[in-house]
């Protein structure tokens, strides 16, 4: 479904996957919180991955928002969408730089240093991202499956293809 025949819908259908799977890792990484640091390597490793997994997956979901979504509705027709757009493009780049600053400050030896205070960050990060899907999925989404198709020039920049699921090693 890559290329300039990719609808509106199938875009938000994917994206709306990504959104669950997102979730899941959220919910993995956050069985990890209500305990104590991991200390024995397979703890300390499915720790360290879920971690990993998270972090690359919300970093390319937030990509694919940012060059092949928010694009399209900003330059929609429809004056509604494109001031819903631009309402969440400008919220979501506040969630952007406070998940880029939780990832610079909260590397593994900050957290081995601090579990508690790192616990507690992360909470509130996967709560405002939780928080953050369930209106994407509730009041963005639904608004941008009304426009059939996304614009061909648009997309035409989307061909840079953000890999989901792909883990930088």
């Amino acid at each position: 479904m890559e290329g300039a025949a990719m609808t509106m819908r199938a875009e938000i259908e994917r994206l709306t996957s990504e959104h669950s799977r997102l979730l899941a890792l959220a919910a993995s990484l956050g069985r990890h919180l209500n305990g104590s640091f991991p200390t024995d390597r397979a703890a300390l490793d499915d720790f360290h991955g879920a971690r990993t997994q998270l972090r690359n997956q919300l970093i390319a979901h937030l990509k694919r928002e940012d060059w092949v979504l928010y694009p399209s509705m900003l330059a929609s027709d429809d004056r509604q969408l494109a001031i819903t757009a631009q309402n969440f493009a400008d919220e979501m780049g506040h969630i952007s730089e406070a998940f880029s600053n939780y990832s610079r400050q909260w590397l593994p030896d900050a957290i081995a240093a601090d579990w508690p205070g790192y616990c507690a960050a992360t909470k509130g990060i996967l709560g405002a991202l939780a928080e953050r899907i369930e209106r994407e999925d509730g009041e963005l989404y639904p608004l941008a499956s009304t426009v059939e198709a996304v614009d061909a020039a648009v997309l035409g920049m989307a061909q840079v293809t953000v890999s989901f699921g792909a883990s930088a090693a």
